[in-house]
């Protein structure tokens, strides 16, 4: 075959002045403008601004307070949004994918979009196929499922096509570009090759239902309360758009939505400064909730920086030198792995034996071969796949009972039939390679181990080298393991999952069934990974964790990449998702209290013909002191507890009881209000104030159990509200307090204490009922 020396710099320049470039319609990134125009022309914005107008068009200018707060919403997640861009946009230059090409016979890396048509590549394990390509030298296996959805790797052979958007699996090859930048195969079908599942966020589902639903009560709501106060009880048009706009107002939880936004995009600004890079915002609260972490050995819990440390010759009898055949093979190999790096580094010698053939290394053979020039077929991996009856010296096994690796090398006789014989092949030497565990690994996983996180080691090695690893690391019952080559059926591999935290031999499509068998059982799953052999279990973890060192395709499926492949950054990721989590939810059911309680309202307010009991100051000045004050200072708490319940248990838990005896006390006040001579103006004064208490005693159930810091704040909370109500009380429009309004109120609230106590008990009685059917 001709020597390939690839384009020219005039070649390469011609193709770039003709547009013949790699570069492929950019996926759709918002500019900062539109970020800003897209957080201000919105439905809720539109909601708010609509009922705004109405206010203005009455002159009721003292209830539109709440337009401070929807304009700071507005900009503050405005400019969250656009940092966390810029953060994105600066860690993806980090691990932008490079290409090698040969250009003027020179190998060089460039990136992807620096790729011209005709361009000769260089596509070796774990690489991404940056560009469609056809084959000119050598042989590999592809990974094509998602492209095509079908997981069984592909040979490829010269001649043949290889895919954008695919991956190298095993081998090397040289291919020629043949379509650049919008003509490649995976921009035709939209950049498929690039989708990530969607996250399953708790978060968004909640938060979407709730809105959804409440969008659906707004317009027939508003329309009866418009109908009844202008039209039945006459009111005037001022009081009748003040009252409807208070209901609407307090009908959507906008506070939380900007809590919760905000705490994102602030934690992926906080993971970027250490390095890691968070590919789907909301996959920060999934962390947050797993409870299996599953890791590789190689590179997660070993540094990856493989030594030799003895080379052993077992066969006397052969006539040739080990270090000169080794040599050899490691020039012949095509294998780009951190295991075949160790091998080049060592038997560095020149090459003495032509390389004629090979056969790649893959996850699923555990071992690669080189047919050699009058050698014939050197093979070299794992002993017990390639010879499994051949008794290992017992110095051997004591080392890799220690933790080192072992390779077998062996002769074969034919090539062509080794996949089918290789029990015949004849054992020549072993080599033992010796990879430190990580410095930060065992108080990892101690963080993980301590925080309902069980810890499974799921690795291609050896599993006694991978016991003695994971013993080391501190590991759960990590002398306790098994070798998934000896699994045979579906049974057999969930039961191995299910009752061992060591597991060996396992190849790529065991790993997949594993993490799928763990979700099986209700289990949510974070996967760590940095190779080919890891994707198919990343691809469909709940939580996919990608070293930055690792390979591209690793990388591209990930949710989170860990930059700097420090372990120890794991423990800071998982931390910040349940700081957020816990606090969000914490939180919601402060905000899901308004709502609740403000829909109820608004039916019986149409039921029993009355005006809606509050004005928008008035809640405004709830707001503060019930959502706004408690939910912002609870966020400087460090609560790093795996969350216990659902954010939608959590918040119907505290919310409900609280929300049913407002409105229990609201209709039982409205029905006594004529025996007891009260005007509606001292009706809603009473009101005010008994909301107010059931309210903060919300609160104070969400904080306990009480510590200096919670009630400290919850002291504050409530001698600013008790400061703030006279101080407002022009704004207020309420009944001015007397002695017999004053007992009134006191009394209200000592009756609503028994409804409350009672709701609590019923609704916490429930929920619990539904938590143990779900288990």
């Amino acid at each position: 075959m001709e020597k390939i020396t690839g384009l020219t710099n005039e070649e390469v320049d011609l193709r770039i002045k003709a547009g013949k470039v790699n570069i492929a319609p950019k996926p759709v990134v918002k500019s900062n403008l539109q970020i800003i125009i897209s957080h201000i022309f919105n439905l809720f914005n539109a909601y708010n601004f609509i009922i705004a107008v109405a206010l203005i068009a009455v002159k009721a200018y003292s209830s539109l307070f709440f337009v401070v707060i929807v304009v700071s919403n507005t900009v503050i997640r405005a400019k969250q949004e656009i940092k966390s861009k810029n953060m994105v946009a600066k860690l993806n230059l980090i691990v932008s994918p490079k290409t090698k090409v040969i250009r003027e016979e020179k190998t060089i890396s460039i990136n992807n979009e620096e790729i011209v048509l005709d361009d000769i590549v260089y596509f070796e394990t774990g690489n991404q196929i940056s560009a469609d390509a056809r084959v000119v030298k050598n042989s590999v296996e592809v990974d094509e499922s998602l492209l095509t959805g079908e997981a069984d790797p592909v040979t490829k052979n010269p001649g043949d096509m290889l895919l954008s958007g695919s991956f190298i699996l095993s081998g090397a090859c040289l291919a020629k570009v043949i379509h650049v930048g919008k003509d490649n195969y995976a921009s035709k079908i939209t950049d498929q090759a690039r989708t990530r599942k969607p996250v399953n966020s708790e978060l968004l589902n909640t938060f979407n239902t709730v809105t959804r639903y409440t969008s659906y009560l707004v317009l027939p709501l508003s329309i009866l309360m418009l109908y009844q106060a202008y039209i039945i009880r006459d009111q005037s048009i001022t009081s009748t758009i003040v009252n409807t706009a208070t209901a609407l107002l307090g009908m959507l939880p906008k506070g939380l939505v900007l809590l919760t936004s905000v705490s994102l995009v602030a934690s992926v600004v906080k993971l970027g400064k250490q390095k890691t890079l968070v590919q789907e915002m909301f996959s920060i609260e999934t962390l947050s909730r797993i409870d299996v972490l599953c890791l590789d050995k190689t590179g997660t819990l070993t540094e990856g920086k493989m030594e030799i440390e003895q080379v052993v010759e077992l066969d006397n009898s052969f006539l040739y030198d080990l270090n000169k055949i080794m040599s050899s093979f490691v020039a012949g190999s095509l294998d780009n792995n951190i295991t075949f790096k160790t091998l080049k580094n060592y038997f560095n010698e020149p090459s003495t034996y032509k390389t004629l053939n090979r056969i790649a290394f893959s996850s699923a053979r555990k071992w690669s071969a080189v047919e050699l020039e009058t050698i014939g077929t050197i093979i070299v991996g794992a002993p017990e796949i390639i010879k499994p009856e051949y008794p290992l010296p017992q110095k051997i096994t004591a080392m890799a009972k220690s933790g080192a690796r072992i390779l077998m090398i062996g002769h074969h006789e034919n090539i062509d039939t080794l996949q089918e014989t290789l029990n015949k092949t004849i054992p020549l030497g072993l080599i033992v390679i010796k990879d430190p565990i990580r410095k930060d690994a065992k108080e990892t996983l101690k963080f993980f181990s301590e925080n309902d996180v069980d810890i499974k080691v799921i690795s291609g090695d050896n599993p006694a080298t991978v016991s003695a690893i994971a013993k080391l690391a501190g590991v759960n019952n990590a002398d306790k393991y098994i070798d998934a080559s000896s699994i045979k059926t579906d049974q057999e591999l969930e039961n191995a999952i299910l009752n061992y935290n060591v597991i060996g031999r396992a190849t790529p499509f065991q790993k997949h069934q594993m993490i799928l068998c763990l979700q099986k059982h209700k289990q949510k799953v974070a996967m760590t990974g940095d190779g080919v052999n890891d994707v198919l279990a990343l691809k469909d973890a709940d939580v996919s964790i990608a070293m930055g060192s690792g390979s591209d395709i690793a990388r591209q499926v990930a949710q989170f990449i860990i930059i700097d492949g420090k372990l120890e950054t794991l423990v800071e990721v998982v931390r910040e998702g349940r700081l957020v989590i816990n606090n969000v939810t914490r939180s919601a059911s402060m905000y899901y209290l308004k709502t609740i309680y403000t829909i109820l309202l608004s039916i019986l307010s149409i039921i029993l013909n009355i005006p809606y009991p509050f004005i928008p100051f008035q809640m405004t000045l709830l707001d503060m002191f019930i959502e706004g004050f408690p939910s912002f200072m609870i966020l400087f708490e460090r609560n790093i507890e795996k969350p216990k319940e659902s954010i939608g248990h959590h918040a119907l838990r505290y919310s409900l009881p609280n929300a049913l005896t407002i409105v229990l006390t609201v209709a039982i006040i409205k029905l006594l209000a004529p025996l007891l001579h009260l005007s509606l103006p001292e009706v809603f004064t009473v009101l005010y104030f008994t909301t107010a208490f059931i309210s903060i005693h919300m609160i104070y159930r969400i904080y306990s159990p009480l510590n200096w810091y919670r009630g400290g704040v919850l002291v504050i909370d409530i001698i600013g509200f008790i400061l703030s109500t006279p101080i407002f009380w022009p704004l207020l429009q309420m009944h001015s307090l007397n002695s017999k309004l004053i007992s009134y109120i006191l009394i209200t609230i000592i009756a609503a204490i028994p409804i409350l106590i009672i709701l609590t008990k019923l609704v916490s009685m429930y929920l619990n009922k539904i938590q143990n059917n779900l288990k």
